[in-house]
């Protein structure tokens, strides 16, 4: 989960330690987020989010999780499970050993297509601050 800083740069005591894998991005000058819509210091990224008044407490603004709308619509020729989005874009996981619901369960990365085809190669990872709804029919 990635947290903005919105009043300084990172720097000692000025974020919660979580497990010690945080990664920390400093900016050279306050730089404009899109994804939290106003100039930040810089960003950190944890494993897992952090409490709201744990955030609150130490300035951080969450970034805003995307939400995309996923229908299964097949398997390619290679057996990997095809998905559509909202706006049409065509999505894979790659994984084609294992039930579809256990690519699911475990949050594997989904790939758009290239040329946006049912059976295009998988191309670009889908970004991690997306949040994936699936649905039947």
């Amino acid at each position: 989960m990635r947290y903005y800083s919105t009043q300084r740069p990172f720097g000692p005591g000025t974020f919660p330690k979580q497990d010690g894998s945080e990664t920390i991005t400093n900016f050279d000058k306050p730089t404009f987020c899109e994804e939290i819509g106003r100039e930040a210091w810089g960003y950190i990224d944890y494993k897992s989010p952090l409490s709201p008044e744990l955030a609150q407490d130490y300035e951080l603004m969450p970034a805003c999780k995307r939400i995309k709308r996923l229908k299964y619509i097949g398997t390619d020729s290679w057996s990997r499970y095809v998905y559509e989005d909202e706006n049409g874009r065509i999505w894979k996981h790659t994984d084609c050993c294992s039930p579809r619901e256990v690519c699911i369960k475990r949050g594997d990365t989904l790939y758009s297509s290239c040329g946006n085809s049912f059976d295009g190669e998988p191309d670009c990872p889908m970004c991690a601050d997306i949040e994936c709804l699936y649905k039947e029919d």
